[in-house]
């Protein structure tokens, strides 16, 4: 006879579930375990680049105001508890066990088999509801439109810069692509984005007129702990949505504002780690649009000569990046974050003068026994998280 799968196991099984678009799914099973999308209320931000630092800042600002806060994000970068917070905490095991239960048990008797990240998605709603979250905030996995995600009604409709990216899901034109992250706008949210393509704002704008919804241009920058020029405008993206919640949210102060912007950490972006004589920058720059914003911050504040580690998925349009990122560095590294979906690093270093390293680590140690000084590891979140889980490692061997 089989044996019976644990919680985490059958959360395991659904990995080889792929992408299947729609909100049908999680609709039934979410209706299967009470409605728990309903027991709080959420703020939804959408967007190619920068939703999740903007998520990020947002909810360290809702936990400054002291409210008990909700937050889902992904990918994980080093332990798939990262994806739900609460209160600013990794989700408890226990907690997360005994959700990852419930679904299992009402997937089982609705006969739906969710795909993985449906399950993660509901998994939030579940765990959030019975932590007695008084606020939420959700980061879109893809789109925005048929996000399983997007099955609530937020308070508001948050949208980062849109760019190019997961085409073949979301359209090839800008207008097409924006129109599937201007989904996440649902009647009564507030708007906010902090895009400036014409094509872009026009799509956001008149989703927001449908509804008569509140709209907001957000154009100025604000200070943030966060490296990099370009989380100025996500900090103002995050400030002003706070801002424009307070008369709903009326423990959000002037001072907790400021106090949430100033003690966020969004570990994998930009973050800056001294290790071996070495200054690394590990980033998750994933897609043309990312790179055209951290090659500003390479260029000024990474002294040359400057070393490459880059692993990217095979699903992405590998040759903007590449195109964009390669000259500004003295030697690349490729290699291989996440098997089978990467791309290969034989193929990476094809596109220049580079050395294919498949394993990551060992391309780690070999950054690390190069003469350059100045490392960056970009490309994908999960090369930043292989970074990230093999530095921590490293460092605190140092300490002990």
């Amino acid at each position: 006879m089989a044996q019976q799968l644990n919680s985490q196991e059958w959360l395991d099984s659904l990995q080889g579930s792929g992408i299947r678009p729609g909100l049908g799914r999680m609709r039934i099973l979410l209706r299967a375990v009470g409605r728990p999308e309903r027991a709080f209320p959420s703020i939804i931000v959408a967007g190619t680049n920068g939703k999740g630092s903007t998520a990020a800042m947002l909810t360290s600002i809702l936990d400054a105001s002291g409210y008990r806060t909700g937050f889902y994000t992904s990918p994980h970068l080093v332990e798939l508890r990262e994806r739900w917070k609460i209160g600013g905490q990794m989700i408890d095991s226990a907690l997360l066990d005994h959700s990852i239960e419930t679904l299992r048990e009402a997937a089982g008797r609705v006969t739906i088999d969710p795909t993985y990240f449906e399950a993660l998605t509901a998994i939030a709603f579940i765990a959030f509801a019975r932590a007695g979250c008084e606020v939420v905030v959700l980061e879109v996995g893809m789109g925005g439109r048929l996000d399983a995600t997007n099955v609530v009604r937020p308070l508001a409709s948050v949208i980062t810069p849109i760019g190019f990216d997961h085409m073949e899901f979301l359209g090839n034109t800008i207008r097409r692509i924006a129109s599937e992250k201007a989904g996440v706008i649902h009647r009564g949210s507030i708007v906010l984005t902090t895009n400036d393509n014409a094509a872009v704002l026009d799509v956001i704008r008149a989703r927001a007129s449908k509804f008569g919804n509140r709209f907001l241009h957000v154009t100025e920058e604000h200070d943030t702990p966060l490296p990099g020029k370009f989380q100025r405008r996500n900090a103002a993206l995050a400030v002003q949505t706070a801002r424009e919640l307070m008369p709903l949210l009326p423990r959000i102060t002037d001072a907790s504002v400021a106090h949430g912007v100033a003690t966020t950490r969004w570990r994998g972006r930009l973050e800056h780690i001294r290790f071996a004589g070495k200054d690394i920058w590990v980033d998750g720059g994933h897609n043309a649009h990312a790179v055209a914003a951290i090659a500003p911050y390479i260029e000024a504040v990474v002294p040359p000569p400057r070393l490459l580690v880059f692993g990217m998925m095979s699903d992405k349009d590998v040759e903007p990046v590449t195109a964009a990122l390669y000259p500004l560095f003295d030697r690349i590294i490729t290699t291989e974050p996440y098997p089978p979906r990467s791309a290969k690093a034989a193929e990476l270093a094809s596109a220049g003068n580079a050395t294919p390293i498949v394993a990551p680590d060992e391309a780690f140690e070999a950054a690390l026994a190069s003469s350059e000084r100045s490392v960056v590891i970009t490309g994908s979140l999960y090369l930043a998280g292989a970074a990230i889980a093999f530095f921590d490692q490293r460092q605190s061997g140092e300490k002990q």
